[in-house]
């Protein structure tokens, strides 16, 4: 489990109205540090609350799948939302989303981040928005599926253990870049194939990744549409330079980048140069969802599936 969804504890107490799912890892503890705060201002407006902690993944899951309320709020980032969201796509349950993690990049998307802890809490027990999922792969989908270059990156960065917070991911880019060797993929949109060489492949239901990088400017997770970033068969120079513009969302004009919109993308690993097989490792949300052996392939669509997600302005 990544690092916004590494839990302690196993345990669920007292039935309320709403579950709570608290990520002590996230943000280096913000949620363990804000939970007493959260608690009591649930207490304040007359909300019971049905504690949830649990040891990992799985165990995660299993808490939410367990619990019988309705809505469900998750203290964490990205990954604690990617989890949450599994056992919640599709049902009548709400997730109501309390931003505490190093990205927060699905609470961006939907306009979750403004505001103190009473606004976050007052939103996450406000009337729901119906957000659209990427659906396919092992586990639904929030923000956005990556391949190649920034999934090394960020299973470096999980691995270390400083710095804390963003700057390790920086680190982990300079400690990635000298390995980097860009893989050919057969990417099929909506039924047209296209065989590229790609560094970077993000099909993305959001349009930011990785902490606030807009790889995707635009996305709307509510028009069941995806958008598809591919940064081609650049130097490794040319990525990085790409990768400074992605704060403003400028390097939908490098020449190394090209945008697409689809509602069904397939993605095949061709080949591998490197050997080492990292070009199929996938991961979404911060969390890793398998890998592509060569010729194996993935299929995934936004307009399947939907969330409801608590005061969501997506």
């Amino acid at each position: 489990m990544g690092d916004d969804a590494s839990m302690t504890g196993a345990t669920s107490t007292n039935s309320g109205t709403v579950a709570l799912l608290a990520n002590p890892a996230a943000h280096s503890g913000t949620a363990t540090r804000n939970l007493d705060n959260v608690l009591a201002m649930l207490r304040e407006r007359d909300t019971g609350v049905d504690l949830l902690t649990a040891g990992s993944a799985v165990e995660s899951i299993r808490a939410v799948v367990g619990s019988t309320a309705e809505r469900v709020l998750v203290m964490g980032g990205d990954g604690t939302v990617h989890l949450a969201a599994s056992v919640l796509a599709g049902t009548d349950r709400v997730l109501g989303i309390l931003p505490s993690g190093t990205g927060d990049d699905a609470a961006r998307a939907l306009g979750l981040l403004e505001g103190d802890l009473a606004r976050t809490v007052d939103r996450a027990l406000s009337e729901p928005v119906s957000v659209n999922l990427i659906t396919g792969a092992d586990r639904p989908v929030v923000t956005s599926l990556i391949a190649g270059f920034p999934v090394a990156v960020n299973s470096r960065a999980n691995a270390m253990r400083f710095p804390r917070g963003a700057s390790r991911y920086t680190i982990a880019t300079l400690l990635e870049i000298p390995r980097m060797v860009p893989a050919t993929y057969r990417l099929t949109l909506d039924g047209d194939a296209t065989d590229l060489t790609a560094a970077v492949i993000v099909v993305a239901n959001t349009p930011w990744f990785g902490g606030g990088m807009e790889i995707c400017p635009g996305t709307d997770p509510t028009d069941g549409l995806m958008d598809i970033c591919v940064v081609g068969d650049v130097s490794r120079i040319e990525l990085l330079q790409s990768f400074r513009m992605v704060d403003t969302g400028a390097h939908v004009n490098h020449p190394g980048v090209s945008m697409f919109r689809a509602a069904e993308v397939s993605l095949e690993l061709l080949d591998d140069p490197s050997g080492t097989g990292a070009a199929g490792d996938l991961r979404a949300d911060g969390e890793a969802m398998g890998s592509l052996p060569p010729g194996g392939h993935t299929t995934v669509r936004a307009d399947q599936t939907s969330l409801l997600v608590a005061g969501a302005s997506a």
